[in-house]
């Protein structure tokens, strides 16, 4: 058995495929380069939008002359647009497990998902939240945190086949642990035991999982194997709005965490997400998510028009007309670059010390300074390799440099 694997979404996705890639090649069959020479097209979907939904069935169509099992978010929460395609099986629930069964294999832990020099470790499934708008809680389910033992091990093997970045990922790290009575600063505590030149980055953080625990986190952040970078998203800078969206906190307490972190972290990256024209938004709910996006300033933003997914309560709810989304989204966007491209042309001249991560176009390489800052470097450079640069120039996402390794 010949298997290629597509996957799509998060990070969470990766790594739920690199349980099917496991369990395939422990039972003895193999992963195909590309999908036609495979005898099995398994297609990882994820359905975080109508656009995703519509991109995924695009690509199932691409692979019609195929047996495909498509697996994943979509597949779980809208199996019912499968319907009717000749040759296709789907699963009913997200993760390796399910697609697994259906293969008749047998689990195979396997290790982490390493991608040049990058491990990506999941350390929870689902999350505490209930937010209206949310069709991934449906299908991922609650919080099941992997114990502090498993996680450290995962770490550890990353680390002894050669990764040099971690990423640690769920659908809401900070939550981490409040299901089995710990927190993710116990984690970090426990995982940063580890020895070894590495940088670990932790994936999103939901305002109201870590409300509580944002001094210890600040510690966490100030290691120096810990990017600075923090996913924090806001969603809407209107406490109205995120009344209707059953996000539990208002944009004093999310700034105010925001506050906390910059004072306590130098130099850590803010990022965040937004929806725009989440229904009956009006004029002056995106006037005040404007406000909060000039007030807290982050440098990296996720902008995402507001579709409604089945089943949610926000797909009941009066929606905003789609000319009027996709003028905010613009609006939006163009704040968010004026902010980020002030800051990137600040930068040229510093100095400051990174890790090569990939390889990028043209003959470069990307690399990521400890605030989590793309770094485009001119070069053949093995990836894994730290360097200091001098920052030449700035595009309005991503620094120049010139290398001098160390």
């Amino acid at each position: 058995m010949k298997v290629y694997i597509e996957t799509h979404g998060c990070t969470a996705n990766l790594s739920d495929s690199q349980g099917m890639r496991n369990a395939i090649l422990a039972a003895g069959g193999r992963i195909a380069e590309t999908p036609d020479d495979a005898d099995i097209v398994i297609i990882n979907t994820c359905a975080v939008t109508e656009f995703t939904s519509r991109s995924m069935l695009k690509a199932v169509r691409r692979h019609k002359n195929k047996k495909i099992i498509v697996a994943g978010c979509m597949a779980a929460a809208q199996p019912y647009l499968l319907d009717g395609m000749a040759g296709v099986d789907h699963v009913d629930a997200p993760g390796a497990g399910p697609v697994i069964k259906l293969l008749g294999l047998k689990p195979d832990a396997g290790g982490p998902l390493i991608r040049g020099k990058t491990a990506i470790i999941s350390i929870a499934e689902g999350c505490l939240g209930r937010c209206s708008y949310c069709i991934v809680r449906t299908v991922r389910g609650p919080l099941r945190s992997v114990p502090p033992g498993s996680v450290i091990g995962s770490v550890k093997k990353a680390l002894d086949l050669g990764a040099r970045e971690i990423f640690l990922t769920a659908q809401d790290t900070g939550a981490y642990g409040l299901d089995v009575d710990t927190r993710l600063p116990a984690l970090m505590r426990e995982v940063l035991k580890a020895g070894g030149d590495y940088k670990i980055r932790l994936g999103m953080m939901n305002p109201f999982s870590i409300a509580d625990i944002v001094g210890e986190m600040a510690e966490i952040f100030n290691d120096p194997r810990v990017y600075r970078f923090a996913h924090i998203p806001v969603q809407s800078g209107s406490d109205r709005i995120l009344r209707l969206m059953n996000r539990p906190y208002t944009v004093e307490q999310y700034s105010d965490i925001v506050k906390k972190l910059r004072d306590l972290v130098p130099e850590i990256t803010l990022s965040t997400d937004y929806i725009v024209g989440f229904p009956t938004e009006s004029d002056e709910d995106f006037a005040a998510t404007l406000d909060e996006l000039k007030l807290d300033g982050p440098l990296k933003v996720n902008i995402t028009r507001f579709s409604p997914r089945p089943g949610t309560p926000a797909a009941a709810m009066k929606d905003v007309p789609f000319r009027i989304k996709k003028e905010r989204s613009r609006a939006l966007t163009e704040l968010h670059h004026e902010i980020t491209s002030a800051y990137m042309r600040a930068s040229v001249g510093s100095r400051r010390g990174v890790l090569v991560t990939e390889y990028g176009k043209h003959g470069t390489v990307v690399a990521r300074d400890d605030s989590y800052h793309m770094v485009v470097i001119p070069g053949s450079i093995p990836l894994g390799t730290r360097l200091n640069v001098r920052i030449c120039g700035a595009s309005t996402t991503y620094m120049r440099g010139e290398p001098n390794e160390i």
